[in-house]
């Protein structure tokens, strides 16, 4: 029996493996630039609150949040919104956005 087409199998599979961790890569850019612009946007909508008089947070919108991420995600998903939702309020100093750069948009 030939190792020919044993080999041709295993670099097959590799190649697979490397097309499919480059395409999560990818994925991984676009969620984090979304991130980026997700937790700017929450932060000119929380100086506009402010701006209209209003505070800052509305508890009732951010339940709203938890449960679509809920919904979609599982209890994942609510964790991972709890933590967008403390990126956003600046409870994460180490996130490195900036409060307002244009910039430095992503």
């Amino acid at each position: 029996m030939s190792e020919r087409p044993a080999q041709a199998r295993r670099d097959a599979a590799h190649q697979d493996v490397e097309q499919h961790r480059e395409r999560l890569r990818e994925l991984d850019s676009d969620i984090i630039r979304l991130i980026g612009l997700r937790l700017r946007e929450d932060r000119r909508l929380q100086r506009a609150r402010r701006a209209a008089g209003r505070a800052s947070t509305d508890l009732a919108r951010e339940n709203a949040v938890l449960r679509d991420y809920l919904d979609a995600l599982g209890p994942s998903g609510a964790q991972l919104a709890l933590l967008l939702i403390g990126m956003a309020r600046g409870s994460d100093p180490a996130s490195g956005l900036p409060d307002e750069h244009p910039s430095h948009e992503l």
